[in-house]
This record gives structure tokens, C-alpha cells and sequence, in this order.
């Protein structure tokens, strides 16, 4: 397969139909096809197959599309390398932050990097674990700042911790579990989840550290805006980043619940790919 395939199967696989891909990458469509065979005939197996609206991927295909992709992304940052080598400062770098990150560390950050590379596009994206550490390790990202990898996760990462971020518990105000002061007194309670469902439910460790076991989030999201107008008003709960109270409950209708007993704080931190240098 030539690497001028790899651009037409990413560009399928996003564009969900052989029209719009062609639009993509400024082919015509009749010449679309005819390179998507060619790539089909070279691998020996259907990359693509027709489905009500446009083109759906096989089995091999999800395969083959993964693999371009890191395979394209790998072509990008070799691209830059060598024109950054040659003296050219100009590049992309995609960056993928927790909500926290986005708030407390993106900003400064971002002021003192354009200073020092105003040639350098910049792309940011939100996400939380496990998917954050997917896109890196497949080069779809090449930053991930937010709650480290647990240690088993970490191969093939340089991991670099930043801070520890304290936890809150928090609820709608006018809840019932507004004034508890007990982890136990929250194992009854509608929980929310920042992230998807396959994340790690951090307090759980607390739940399980007390002899309790953990409930079981009842709604997950990745959206902080629809978390929040969720918990809002409501008797759900939520851990949530302490150092984002301040800024987020005077817009909201919730209240930090006042717990005695400990919530782990979440570590913080920057990660890359190991094998991967960064440029610039």
C-alpha cells in the first residue's frame, strides 16, 4: 500500500462517504475510488462497504483506518521535523487537556508558547482517560495533560507529574446530602461521573479504603456544562476538582459537601509518547 493511500482511507473513514472524502483531498470521486481499490487490491481484503448513507468500515477496515492514522500522523511530524531542521519554525502540535488543565494550566502556558513559537499552530482538545491515552499512543495527540496514567497503563509513556489536585464531593444546593459529613451517608445517592464509563471512578477507592462498597455512577459525561446543569437543582453527586469551585459554584446552584472523611486527590500531570521526540 503507498502512502498516498494512507490520506484517502483517513479521509473516507472521517468523511463517511467517497463525495465527501474526494472534496477532502481534492480528488475527483471516479479517482478516489480507483486509489481506494488499488489500496483494497494491495492488502487483499475490503477496507470500505457500502451502507444506507455513504461507506462503513469492515472489520479489517477499522484495523487498517487505526493504523493509518498513526501511520499519517507519524508523516506530519516527520514532515516538520525536517523543514524545523532546515530552519522553519512552523508545525502543529495537538494537545489534549482535562477540564481542569484547560482551566489552570492552558492558559499561561499557551501565552508563553506563542511567544516563543508564533509559527506553531496549536490544537486543543478535551478529554479524560482512558480515551486521552488511546489518541496519544496512536499519535492523534501529542500531549495529554491531566490525571496520569495508573502505573500499569504508563508503558511506552514519559509521564511527568505536575501537582496533586484535591477533590471535592459535591451537589445540587437545597439537596438532602448538602450538609452530610460521611462518605457512608452517600452510598444511596445518584452519582455522576466526569468522563466516560470505562474511566476509573476515583472515590471509589475512598468507598473501598472504608469498608464500603462503591456505588456505581448512574450517569457519566464528558461535558462539564451538562454535568453540572445535571447536578444542579438535583440530589445528584459528583467529585469534582477542588481548585475549580471557586470559579464554577457562584454560577451554578451547588454546594460543596462538607465530608470529614478523606477523598484522594487526583495526580496531575503531563505525558507523552516515549518513542516519539517532540518538535519543535
Amino acid at each position: 500500500m503507498k502512502p498516498s493511500h494512507v490520506e484517502i482511507i483517513v479521509a473516507i473513514a472521517d468523511a463517511g462517504s467517497l463525495r465527501a472524502a474526494a472534496g477532502l483531498v481534492g480528488k475527483t470521486q471516479p479517482a478516489l475510488t480507483k486509489a481506494l481499490r488499488q489500496a483494497e487490491d494491495a492488502l487483499g481484503a475490503r477496507i470500505f462497504t457500502r451502507a444506507a448513507r455513504g461507506v462503513e468500515p469492515t472489520e479489517v477496515g477499522r484495523a487498517v483506518i487505526a493504523r493509518a492514522r498513526v501511520v499519517q500522523a507519524e508523516l506530519r511530524k516527520l514532515d516538520e521535523e525536517v523543514r524545523q531542521i532546515q530552519g522553519d519554525r512552523s508545525g502543529a502540535l495537538h494537545v489534549t487537556v482535562s477540564p481542569l488543565a484547560a482551566v489552570r494550566i492552558i492558559p499561561k502556558v499557551m501565552d508563553r508558547f506563542r511567544r516563543r513559537f508564533p509559527g506553531v499552530h496549536v490544537q486543543i482538545a478535551g478529554g479524560h482517560p482512558p480515551s486521552t491515552l488511546a489518541t496519544l499512543r496512536s499519535s492523534e495527540t501529542d500531549i495529554v495533560i491531566g490525571p496520569v496514567a495508573e502505573t500499569e497503563a504508563r508503558s511506552g509513556l514519559i509521564v511527568k507529574d505536575l501537582f496533586a489536585s484535591p477533590i471535592s464531593v459535591i451537589t445540587g444546593a437545597g439537596s438532602r446530602y448538602a450538609g452530610v459529613t460521611r462518605l457512608s451517608e452517600l452510598t444511596g445517592a445518584e452519582w455522576i461521573m466526569i468522563g466516560p464509563r470505562r474511566r476509573v471512578f476515583g472515590v471509589g477507592q475512598d468507598f473501598r479504603r472504608l469498608g464500603m462498597t462503591p456505588p456505581d455512577p448512574v450517569i457519566t459525561s464528558d461535558s462539564i456544562t451538562s454535568l453540572l446543569a445535571m447536578i444542579e437543582g438535583s440530589e445528584r453527586v459528583c467529585s469534582f476538582p477542588t481548585l475549580l469551585l471557586d470559579e464554577i459554584a457562584p454560577r451554578w446552584k451547588i454546594v460543596r459537601i462538607p465530608l470529614t472523611d478523606r477523598v484522594t486527590p487526583v495526580q496531575i500531570g503531563l505525558m507523552i509518547r516515549a518513542d516519539r521526540p517532540l518538535t519543535p
